[in-house]
């Protein structure tokens, strides 16, 4: 099979190889990340291959969900997964290649979600050797300028909440992955990486306008969310980067229809970033990672903010938080 490129961020991934379906889960993943940079600074390769059912690698590098990864030897990476998936990565100065395997009997659609771990593990690994740090959160930018990251476990609330501003006239780094960094200013950078939103089919109750979400294919067998591209539905909602003012912890209010937001502490907030990045054990590269969200949690104010059902039904409600996120 030919090779396809892709842009990720910084980076620019061309994949090729066999069987289809395990290439197709492989361009699936890398095809997510829909926001094409202007300039890449590194690249990676993926080939990808049929091969025996791998015996799991030492977690001494890095163990996360259905995934164990080793460090062998300077600059190469080992990883398998639960159902005997393989990825071995050799890193040099401005370029990594990847070897991806699976088992021909593995190779059916709860397999292939661990394909895409593996995949993650590439990227995270050619974004962090590009300079930048990735976080497991949304970010909305006002008229102002404000950045406001919303940090939340998956299905905790980030796409929704994200929707909910967009629809008031903010814009949208995307409401799943950004990208971190210290300027030569000293103040820390976000950058998109995704303009879609992850919906559930029931967001449509709150915001009509995204449509019979339902008719799009789910993109996980992890979730029925559906991808929404932003752009289908508000064309100029989209931004590229941001410097964080706030970061805001989301969680669910008991009492229906209710925005509750208290403030969140320091060590708080740094406790907060720190869960939305993955730390390998290798100590350079912890320090590095740590010395961007330390940074990130001294330039921003930290808010808890607990959303009741139907919530966004309440301009109200919305317009407080609003007037909170902006001052």
């Amino acid at each position: 099979m030919g090779v396809a490129s892709y842009g990720c961020g910084p980076l620019e991934v061309d994949v090729c190889g066999d069987p289809p379906q395990l290439v197709e889960k492989v361009q699936e993943s890398l095809a997510l990340f829909d926001h094409r940079w202007p300039s890449t600074s590194r690249s990676v390769s993926i080939r990808v291959g049929a091969g025996p059912f791998a015996s799991p690698v030492p977690p001494a590098y890095l163990s996360c969900a259905r995934m164990v990864v080793d460090a062998p030897a300077p600059d190469v990476l080992a990883a398998t997964t639960c159902l005997g998936a393989a990825a071995t990565g050799y890193l040099a100065d401005d370029h990594d290649e990847w070897s991806i395997t699976a088992p021909p009997e593995a190779l059916d659609a709860y397999a292939l979600e661990e394909v895409e771990d593996l995949v993650g593990l590439a990227l995270t690994t050619g974004w962090r050797r590009a300079g930048w740090v990735p976080l497991h959160a949304a970010g909305i930018v006002d008229d102002h300028g404000n950045c406001v990251l919303l940090c939340a476990p998956s299905g905790g609330g980030k796409s929704t909440m994200t929707t909910s501003f967009v629809r008031r006239g903010w814009r949208t780094l995307g409401d799943d992955k950004l990208l971190a960094r210290i300027g030569d200013d000293g103040e820390v950078r976000v950058s998109a990486l995704l303009h879609t939103f992850n919906l559930d089919p029931s967001t449509r109750h709150w915001f009509p306008e995204v449509g019979d979400l339902e008719r799009l294919p789910t993109y996980s067998a992890w979730t029925q969310k559906r991808k929404l591209p932003v752009r289908s539905v508000w064309d100029d909602a989209l931004a590229h980067h941001g410097v964080p003012t706030r970061v805001v912890t989301l969680s669910r209010a008991a009492t229906p229809g209710t925005v509750v937001a208290t403030p969140l502490p320091g060590p708080a907030v740094l406790a907060t970033l720190l869960r939305q990045t993955v730390i390998p054990s290798d100590p350079v590269l912890a320090a590095s990672i740590v010395d961007v969200v330390a940074a990130c949690s001294r330039q921003v104010v930290g808010l808890s903010v607990e959303i009741g059902e139907n919530a966004y039904q309440r301009s109200d409600a919305l317009e407080q938080l609003e007037a909170l996120l902006s001052s």
